[in-house]
């Protein structure tokens, strides 16, 4: 009889537990395509199978608990995972671990999240950062000529804030560090930023700015380095056109210099139906040795199924001059070129389901 009543008073508290936490969702993108990829080199034309041509393929939990007086503490863990192979795409919980306070202040989290200049850009990106030849192009751009990325898109260690909108204006702002005295292995040092999207009707405009220190591998330097660019995006009728401007300013505490590494790009959307049919094109160049420099061109159209599911058929291509090393990306990943002025292209169909 004890033991019963004992077994009794563990659920209650289990289910007292559960009851108390009334928001916590699991929810994901499963995206997956087939198509080939061409890297321009012996051989390097193949069949693959692409996990996340137009959202990364990831799984996470998030959720809030109501403490009374309009205040929210909310949490947020999510993972990337290869479709095609089951496989983390990277550390576990890479993709957001927050945890923090919302109202009518906005929101507060701690943790690891995405920056505010990468959140401000991709909403002026007519792909949505997804799909081949999308803005993804330039933010990961830079790491092939030595400098780092147009845009840093996560950070870690970092306090995130996240303003109420504001007729149509959001805020964002973020400071994070290594935690650590600067010695060597340091992957990053400090890094801030702030960015604002005004989105109001048919009309949304995004500006950011960052800046970060990078660790010089083997020393205790740090470089650095200024991210900002502005983007714009306009909808009438079935049509949509969008552009945005980066640039990243790098100077190096190794021998000195400087490097900039800039982009501009431009799309337009057009329904077709129930669906729509996208084309972007991006430049980008780095004004290092021989100016190395880069177009990319992408087309895409997207099908839907339900709200929840769609086809897409995406087709994209990226020309390097003057030794140009720059990928073609999609959502997940890119397709590399092999050596200096290759010419990529990649085709897929595929489908993604949101749950």
């Amino acid at each position: 009889m004890k033991k019963s009543l004992l077994a009794l008073a563990v659920i209650g508290a289990f289910a007292a537990t559960a009851s108390a936490q009334t928001n916590v969702t699991l929810y994901g993108i499963a995206d997956a395509g087939i198509g080939m990829a061409d890297r321009d080199g012996a051989s390097d034309s193949h069949v693959n199978v692409f996990s996340g041509v137009q959202s990364t393929s990831r799984f996470g939990v998030r959720g809030s608990e109501d403490l009374g007086s309009g205040l929210r503490a909310t949490f947020n863990i999510e993972a990337g995972v290869n479709w095609d192979t089951g496989d983390a795409d990277s550390s576990f919980w890479q993709r957001r671990a927050v945890v923090g306070l919302a109202g009518g202040f906005g929101e507060v989290r701690l943790g690891r999240d995405y920056t505010p200049g990468f959140t401000a850009a991709g909403t002026t990106d007519v792909m949505g950062y997804g799909l081949f030849g999308n803005w993804l192009t330039y933010t990961a751009g830079g790491l092939a000529h030595g400098g780092l990325n147009g845009i840093t898109t996560r950070a870690s260690n970092g306090l995130h804030y996240t303003s109420p909108n504001w007729g149509g204006l959001t805020i964002r702002a973020m400071y994070a560090t290594t935690e650590g005295d600067d010695t060597v292995g340091n992957a990053k040092g400090d890094i801030y930023g702030v960015s604002g999207v005004y989105a109001n009707g048919p009309l949304t405009v995004s500006a950011y700015y960052q800046y970060l220190e990078a660790a010089v591998a083997g020393t205790t330097d740090n470089n650095e380095v200024n991210q900002y660019g502005i983007g714009a995006q306009y909808r009438f009728g079935a049509f949509r056109v969008a552009a945005n401007y980066g640039m990243a300013d790098t100077d190096f505490a190794a021998g000195g210099g400087s490097q900039e590494h800039e982009g501009f790009g431009i799309g337009a959307g057009m329904k077709i139906g129930t669906g729509e049919l996208l084309v972007n094109y991006i430049h980008q160049e780095v004004d290092s040795a021989g100016d190395p420099e880069a177009d990319t061109w992408g087309i895409a159209y997207v099908h839907p199924l339900s709200k929840r599911t769609n086809l897409y058929a995406s087709y994209g291509q990226t020309g390097n001059d003057n030794g140009g090393q720059f990928g073609l990306r999609y959502s997940q990943a890119q397709v590399s070129p092999n050596g200096t002025n290759a010419d990529v292209k990649a085709f897929a169909v595929g489908i993604r389901h949101l749950f």
